[in-house]
Order: C-alpha cells, then sequence, then structure tokens
C-alpha cells in the first residue's frame, strides 16, 4: 500500500506527458493479459 500511494504521487507530481505514458503502459498491461497466451509480447 505505501508502494501505491508513493506511484500515486509521483503521478499526481508529474508532467501531463509522462501521465499519458503511464496510462498507456496500464492500458497495454490490461488489454494484452487476456491474450497473454496467443502470443507473447516484446
Amino acid at each position: 500500500m505505501n508502494e501505491f500511494k508513493r506511484c500515486l504521487n509521483v503521478f499526481t507530481h508529474s508532467p501531463f506527458q509522462v501521465r499519458l505514458k503511464l496510462l498507456n503502459m496500464l492500458c497495454d498491461m490490461f488489454t494484452h493479459k487476456p491474450q497473454q497466451d496467443d502470443k507473447p509480447s516484446h
């Protein structure tokens, strides 16, 4: 939980583009998880 708060802190104090990048990474993680056994990503 402490790490989450720290991440949130970094997120809220980061510039807009960094937030976008983080959100894109998160979205990628969530969208690729169901099809992980289909083909390996990266």
